[in-house]
């Protein structure tokens, strides 16, 4: 139950917590540190995440040590890590969204306590069961946060957080001034790709859309993509007059995003930045529940989420039931028009500060 280490939890001065995933669920981790430093302000936080998300996590003052690992990892990169790790002694490990090749980690690296994730195996390789709380709109903010809950401790911020610096922000201000935008008009962030193609909007319907903020709307849209993306903003790039680009490493992406008046996005990492850094963020939710990776209590003053309840999701409203890939995408069936009123609606109801 989390009762005998609640009880010596005085005796916990290393903590490391291990997020072994994508961009999004990095950035909706960070709660999990600040909770931590609220009730234990002298604990010291190590983080293990994939190398791409590193960055998230820079500049965070709940973080002391961070620690990164490849996406695909070979045994010799996974025995040096975990060697490394099991010499800080740390006294718990919190494994959140555990999986098999996370708590295979968590098991190799020596910990007093340990504590994975995962609510549907009762695993031998963690000291606390956290539970079997199926409810389909408990977020993934919340399901993180059980691991602190299972320990005693009572979160009170649940705001996910990130951390750009005063010299990035200068630097983004610079690049911007550069490139000619117009710091008196609207400036709207697209990021029209995603890792798992089910998820995706469209491309052609993001072209549409910039056509119509640009040209009818006198906006301002900049595209905003990682070196791996380059392709997609080319594209961008031909069919949309008077687009701006970005296409670069994740930290100037974070200081360029929080420039903006408003996130466009499908439901990928750049949202999940947009919205820890505070800018009004309009997500388009494919196959997943809408409250999954959204907390419905967070996505409200000045954030939306386009989502339309089908009935071809499995039960866990994680993926879509057969034929696989879905030739109809229905879930995906939000029209530009729509789209554009509610960015409309957003960036009037959200005034430049």
């Amino acid at each position: 139950s989390g009762r005998q280490i609640a009880d010596q939890r005085i005796l916990i001065k290393k903590i490391l917590v291990i997020k072994v995933r994508g961009l999004g669920d990095a950035v909706l981790a960070t709660p999990v540190f600040k909770n931590l430093k609220i009730f234990m302000p002298n604990v010291s936080i190590s983080v293990l995440t994939f190398n791409f998300c590193k960055p998230l996590f820079e500049n965070n003052p709940n973080v002391n040590e961070l620690y990164g690992l490849s996406e695909k990892p070979e045994a010799s990169e996974l025995k040096r890590i975990t060697n490394i790790l099991s010499s800080n002694n740390f006294d718990l490990i919190l494994n959140l969204h555990a999986k098999n090749f996370s708590s295979r980690l968590a098991k190799n690296i020596k910990s007093r306590w340990k504590i994975n994730r995962s609510y549907f195996l009762r695993e031998k390789l963690t000291d606390v069961i956290i539970g079997s709380d199926h409810e389909a709109d408990k977020s993934s903010i919340e399901r993180d946060l059980d691991c602190i809950r299972a320990i005693g401790l009572d979160p009170v911020e649940k705001e996910p957080e990130l951390f750009v610096t005063e010299e990035e922000s200068k630097w983004a201000n610079e690049y911007l001034a550069e490139q000619g935008l117009d710091r008196e008009k609207k400036i709207i962030m697209i990021h029209p790709a995603v890792t798992q193609s089910y998820r995706h909007w469209g491309l052609e319907k993001f072209i549409q859309l910039s056509q119509y903020l640009i040209n009818d709307c006198g906006h301002q849209v900049i595209g905003i993509f990682s070196l791996m993306e380059q392709s997609i903003a080319d594209t961008l790039a031909d069919k949309v007059e008077s687009i701006f680009l970005y296409v670069g490493p994740l930290r100037p992406s974070m200081a360029l995003i929080q420039q903006a008046d408003l996130m466009i996005d499908n439901d990928s990492g750049p949202a999940h930045i947009s919205q820890a850094l505070k800018i009004p963020t309009l997500v388009l939710v494919g196959p997943d529940y809408k409250n999954t990776y959204r907390d419905k209590e967070i996505y409200t003053n000045g954030n939306y989420v386009f989502y339309r309840d089908v009935p071809c999701r499995d039960l866990f409203f994680s993926r879509c039931l057969p034929p696989d890939p879905c030739q109809k995408r229905i879930c995906m069936d939000h029209s530009v028009e729509e789209v554009a009123r509610k960015a409309q609606e957003l960036l009037k109801n959200n005034p430049p500060l």
